[in-house]
């Protein structure tokens, strides 16, 4: 018994000396809120403004002396009613969130204090991770040594997100009911206080019986607390809400992940001095990131655990016109457009089909597409498989390759080339995660889908490669700080790039059919489009062009889990539908053959001419 007590005198002193440690870093480094209070105004591509911030985020500062001492007393009693007497975390919070939690079979309750929580809303995102945690503990500490309790609470009250596109409890009040703050009652107030933990759920715009639910359980614990009496709960809970009378309420924050870009791309401009007012003039097409929305909206219900990232870009430019970093903001702020590494699987295929042509393949030559071992050395082989095992025990051409995605076909020329070709041409284009291995003829390489596109938007360019980008210039006190020059680099060669568009208008051409299927067949736009579609046991992507759009799509799971077939035509539902939106007030436009290209009808699944055939291009 006395080992046992003397064990836990032991770990009571190491956790304390642990913590002293910590609150004396934290008192010694200051942590200067200020910085994070840039006042920007970003303006679309029709110079119109679509947000305006002063803490990287939409919102009116107001001061802790102009909010009501009764929504401050509120939020407190939910959220941490012991908020005045910890110093940043609650010891005893965390252990009733984690008891309720287990007894009930579910996370109904979070531990995390109002300074966590104002950390994480400044410095950090939604991910839930050991060390975002860690990460948020160590900005809580630094935020109560450095500023008092009035100043925190101001921040956290200014930077609640309370779904679309609505932060601060100020703007919260006007977005929802029109009223300003003192004019709240106890319902509406309450409603309000419910929505920050869940904006897609409990958002009365989206679900007002979520919100009532969430409503009267915020009531229950203002009573408890003695923040309202019991009759003023009842008469709360008659209450009926009135709402007020918006338009495009519905919208689930989508836009914010270009606003997030930007923001990041802020960050790689050199000499950039944010302590004055920054104009900053975008790509954003507000009607392209509509279109955008509405397609991943019609195909992934928000209820649907399955994740999107999606990107328009422009060829010629590298512009980004629209971006998807998730199917709904609100629920998570992780950008995975840009930050979210996943296999590429088949898109990669048709650049090692134009290292191929570059090396005098043509669209006709041919390889015997059957089950097949490679002896890579002395000590390894080598034995990948078509798709359900489906093989045409024949020989067949580039064209039927890479429409029906044979694996074979690839890997064979793969090899034959040199695992170092492929390799290279993905380090031109800055993707350093590259290795040359046998398998990277089929994808098993991590990328972005920025990064994806960016490839794609060079085949749309006719091989002219552009920095895609988000920021067209700034201005600071009506002086040019920054402008972009657009600087192609011929990184393809334009008739090889021609002939390889051309060849990606098979995944549609019905004279494909062998074994398999062309890969887009059912999902294609009404006029013509290159593209590509690849899926892993995790991910399920497409990217196509034409020469006014690129169109880069991810489909998956965030926790990487296996990826049903079901899901493999999502992406490419989205990608029809957002492609035909785009066309429907003007025509659609394809390239045309330079001097050195000629168009011949060929019998796509041989590549031999044929009069009935299908056209693609060679060089002369």
């Amino acid at each position: 018994m006395k080992k046992f007590v003397k064990g836990i005198g032991i770990l009571l002193f190491i956790g304390l000396s642990i913590l002293i440690c910590i609150y004396t870093y934290a008192a010694f480094h200051p942590l200067a809120l200020d910085e994070q209070r840039e006042s920007i105004t970003l303006y679309d591509i029709n110079g119109n403004i679509f947000y305006e911030s002063n803490f990287k985020k939409q919102m009116e500062w107001t001061s802790i002396e102009e909010i009501p001492q009764h929504i401050q007393d509120a939020f407190i009693s939910v959220e941490d009613k012991r908020f005045y007497y910890h110093a940043g975390f609650d010891p005893i919070r965390m252990l009733k969130a984690l008891a309720t939690n287990l007894t009930k079979g579910g996370i109904l309750q979070g531990g995390s204090t109002i300074t966590q929580q104002y950390a994480k809303n400044l410095f950090l995102t939604n991910e839930q991770t050991i060390t975002r945690k860690i990460e948020e503990f160590f900005y809580a500490a630094r935020l109560e040594m450095q500023y008092s309790k009035e100043e925190i609470l101001e921040g956290y009250l200014n930077t609640l997100y309370f779904g679309h596109g609505v932060y601060g409890i100020k703007q919260a009040a006007q977005y929802f009911f029109e009223k300003t703050m003192d004019q709240l009652t106890n319902a509406e107030l309450a409603m309000l206080i419910g929505i920050p933990n869940g904006p897609s759920i409990y958002s009365p715009f989206l679900s007002m019986e979520n919100a009532k639910a969430r409503q009267q359980l915020i009531l229950s614990i203002l009573e408890n607390n003695k923040i309202i009496s019991k009759e003023e709960k009842e008469i709360a809970l008659q209450q009926e809400i009135q709402l007020s009378k918006r338009e495009n309420t519905t919208s689930s924050g989508i836009e914010e992940y270009y606003i997030a870009s930007v923001i990041q791309e802020l960050k790689n401009i050199p000499n950039l001095n944010s302590d004055q007012p920054l104009h900053i003039y975008t790509y954003y097409d507000p009607n392209i990131q509509n279109k955008l929305q509405e397609a991943i909206q019609t195909h992934i219900p928000l209820d649907e655990e399955l994740e999107v990232s999606a990107v328009v870009m422009q060829p010629f430019s590298g512009n980004i016109l629209a971006i998807a970093g998730g199917k709904d903001y609100t629920i998570s702020q992780y950008n995975r457009a840009l930050y979210s590494q996943r296999q590429v699987g088949s898109t990669i295929k048709p650049l090692l089909y134009y290292t191929a042509l570059q090396q005098g393949f043509t669209p006709s030559s041919t390889f015997i597409s059957q089950p097949t071992t490679f002896k890579i050395d002395a000590y390894s082989e080598y034995a990948p498989a078509n798709y359900l095992h489906k093989y045409p025990y024949k020989e067949i051409s580039m064209i039927n390759a890479i429409s029906v995605s044979d694996n074979i076909y690839a890997v064979k020329t793969h090899l034959f080339l040199g695992e170092t070709t492929l390799h290279n041409a993905l380090l031109d284009f800055g993707i350093t995660q590259s290795k040359p291995t046998p398998s990277e003829a089929l994808g098993t390489v991590n990328m972005s889908i920025v990064e994806l596109s960016k490839i794609y938007n060079t085949f749309a360019s006719e091989g002219l490669y552009i920095e895609p980008a988000f920021i067209s210039k700034i201005i600071d006190n009506n002086t040019i700080v920054y402008e972009r020059k657009i600087e192609p680099k011929r990184l393809l060669r334009r008739d090889e790039t021609l002939v390889l568009n051309q060849m990606l208008t098979s995944t549609y051409d019905l004279k494909n059919i062998t074994t398999s299927y062309p890969t887009m067949i059912g999902n294609v736009p009404t006029f013509t489009t290159g593209v590509k579609s690849g899926t892993s046991d995790w991910d399920a992507l497409v990217v196509g062009f034409n020469p006014e759009y690129t169109i880069g799509i991810w489909n998956g799971f965030d926790d990487n889990r296996l990826l049903d077939t079901e899901y493999f035509d999502v992406g490419k539902s989205i990608y029809k539908q957002l492609f035909n939106s785009l066309y429907t007030n003007k025509e659609s436009v394809w390239y045309q053959p330079s001097n050195n290209i000629e168009v011949k009808y060929v019998d796509p699944i041989s590549g031999k001419e044929a009069s009935n055939g299908s056209p693609y291009w060679f060089i002369k």
